[in-house]
C-alpha cells in the first residue's frame, strides 16, 4: 500500500481518538498552566492600573480597573509581546520596553484607549464647555518582580508628573515619606525609576513611559441613577484596597 494510502487509512481508523487524546492533553495543559501561575501568584493575563499618589505623607495605590490582558492589547499576538517582554523585566528595571518602536507606539496607545474610555464624560464635559479639572498624568507599563510585591501581574502604573518631581526631584519629598508596608517601600523604588526614565524621554525619541491628560467635570456631582460619580470615577476606585 503506497504510503499516502496507509496514513489515510491510519486517520480514518485512529484519527478520531488522536484528535480526543490531543484536546483532553490541551485542556490538561491548560489546567497545569493555571495551577502553577495561582501557586506562584502570576497573573501575566491580567492587567492591572494603579493610580499612585501621595496623601499625608504617605504614598496610596489604588486600582482604578484591572482587564484581561487581551481586552487591553486588542489580541493574542499583543497580549504575547507584553508577556515575552514581561519575563525580561527585572528588579533594577521592571519597565517593559518593546524593541520595536511602532510595537512600544501601540502599547502606549491601547492605554490611552482604556483611560479614555473610562473618564470618557471628562472629554465629552470638555468638549461642551463645562467646567472640567485636569491634570497631566504620566504612566508606565510594569511587571515588578521584587520579593514584597504580593502578585505578579503586568501593571500600568499612573502618577501626576508633579508628583514624580516632587518625590525625586531637587526637594526629595520622598525622605518625608511615611515608611509604610513594604509593598509601598517597593513601589517607592519603581516610582524612583520612573523618575529617571521621565527626565530621559525628555532626549529620546522613542518614549519609555507616556503621558495622559486625565480630568473630571467639576465640581464632582452624583449620577443621578446613584451609582458611582458623574465624573466617571467609580466609587470602587476610591475605596478598592491596594493593588
Amino acid at each position: 500500500m503506497p504510503p499516502l494510502a496507509e496514513f489515510l487509512e491510519f486517520l480514518r481508523l485512529y484519527g478520531p481518538s488522536v484528535a480526543l487524546g490531543a484536546t483532553w492533553a490541551g485542556i490538561g495543559f491548560v489546567w497545569w498552566r493555571r495551577r502553577s501561575d495561582w501557586g506562584k501568584k502570576q497573573f501575566l493575563s491580567q492587567v492591572n492600573f494603579s493610580l499612585n499618589y501621595v496623601q499625608d505623607d504617605q504614598l496610596v495605590l489604588r486600582t482604578l480597573v484591572e482587564l484581561p490582558a487581551g481586552e487591553v492589547w486588542l489580541n493574542e499576538h499583543g497580549a504575547n509581546l507584553v508577556a515575552k517582554a514581561s519575563k525580561k523585566a527585572s528588579v533594577e528595571q521592571p519597565f517593559i520596553y518593546l524593541a520595536n518602536p511602532k510595537d512600544q507606539d501601540f502599547l502606549h496607545r491601547a492605554v490611552l484607549n482604556v483611560l479614555s474610555e473610562r473618564y470618557a464624560e471628562a472629554y465629552l464635559a470638555a468638549a461642551l464647555g463645562l467646567p472640567v479639572r485636569r491634570e497631566s498624568f504620566v504612566y508606565g507599563i510594569t511587571c515588578e518582580k521584587y520579593g514584597e510585591i504580593r502578585t505578579l501581574k503586568v501593571r500600568v502604573l499612573i502618577v501626576r508628573a508633579t508628583t514624580l518631581v516632587e518625590l525625586f526631584g531637587h526637594t526629595r519629598q520622598v525622605d518625608r515619606c511615611l515608611p509604610g508596608n513594604v509593598i509601598l517601600q517597593a513601589r517607592l523604588r519603581t516610582l524612583e525609576v520612573m523618575y529617571n526614565h521621565f527626565i530621559q524621554d525628555q532626549g529620546r525619541e522613542h518614549r519609555v513611559l507616556g503621558r495622559v491628560e486625565l480630568g473630571l467635570p467639576w465640581p464632582v456631582l452624583p449620577r443621578p441613577d446613584g451609582e458611582g460619580l458623574a465624573s466617571g470615577l467609580q466609587e470602587e476606585a476610591v475605596t478598592r484596597p491596594s493593588d
